[in-house]
């Protein structure tokens, strides 16, 4: 697992408070929703500084995908 998609699965877990959260590991599934979402999206923004659209989290919502939409926008 690459350290970008480890920070993210523990920032996923925080928002949760799921722990053990894995890159491929569903928002949604895990008892994500909306409000949560938003509150996700605002924190990866905060650390990383890249504006992850939340329409693109809501098509994909892994660590996995989101540390790919970082790396792409680096």
């Amino acid at each position: 697992m690459a350290e970008r998609e480890t920070e993210l699965c523990e920032l996923f877990g925080e928002v949760l408070g799921v722990p053990g959260i894995e890159p491929d590991d569903h928002f949604f599934d895990l008892g994500g929703h909306s409000l949560l979402a938003s509150k996700l999206v605002k924190q990866v923004h905060e650390r990383y500084g890249v504006r992850v659209p939340l329409r693109s989290f809501y098509e994909d919502p892994t660590a996995r995908a989101v540390a790919k939409q970082l790396d792409q926008a680096a």
